[in-house]
């Protein structure tokens, strides 16, 4: 991860710091944005803040005095400030503030397997449908179980992870969060030769 992103998503992690609210949903982005016009009388589109979390394409698009907006959002005059004053300060660069995103759904292909864990013991296997959209193919220790379904936009390990309608046996279609307690421990795609089929088609893991 560039310098650049981690700035960002750093920047990122200090608004919802400031506002006490995660931005992970699509109502969250619209209540960021009220926000932002009703302290600054600024103005950032719904759009553009999904872009600038990764919410959707276009990430590299934003401009500076968007992140400039968001750095006056969290006390600094403008961007430039913030990441020198606060992203390369020793207190952040000690920190256990690590945003490492080994998983770029974007670069997923139908079929593809990952994995997650998350403390205490928990494990998942998930098989990629399409549009951000997953299926557990195994399940330890959580309450998310094997054929349950959702929608994930990103996996950051040390953080939690937010499951957006979940589709869990007959209930209602639900938002789900995993890893409240340290964050997602493991995030990887699996190998091929870590995956086979048996004679039902029932997908075995060779772990």
């Amino acid at each position: 991860m560039s310098d650049t992103n981690q700035n960002i998503l750093l920047l990122c992690y200090s608004v919802e710091q400031s506002i006490d609210h995660r931005v992970a949903t699509s109502s969250d982005f619209i209540y960021l944005a009220g926000v932002i016009s009703g302290r600054l009388n600024e103005s950032i589109s719904v759009s553009t803040l999904k872009r600038i979390w990764g919410y959707i394409d276009g990430y590299h698009s934003v401009r500076e005095h968007t992140l400039d907006i968001l750095a006056m959002l969290v006390g600094y005059p403008d961007f430039e400030t913030f990441v020198s004053d606060y992203c390369q300060s020793d207190a952040v660069r000690s920190s256990q503030i690590v945003f490492t995103k080994p998983l770029n759904i974007e670069d997923l292909q139908r079929g593809d397997r990952i994995e997650l864990q998350w403390n205490p013991g928990r494990l998942v296997r998930l098989e990629y449908l399409s549009d951000s959209k997953f299926k557990v193919l195994y399940s330890e220790k959580s309450k998310i179980k094997k054929g349950d379904t959702f929608i994930c936009r990103s996996f950051y390990l040390h953080h939690p992870c937010f499951l957006e309608n979940l589709v869990h046996q007959n209930d209602e279609p639900c938002n789900f969060v995993i890893g409240n307690k340290g964050g997602l421990t493991v995030v990887r795609k699996l190998a091929e030769d870590e995956i086979t089929e048996d004679a039902c088609g029932t997908v075995v893991f060779k772990l």
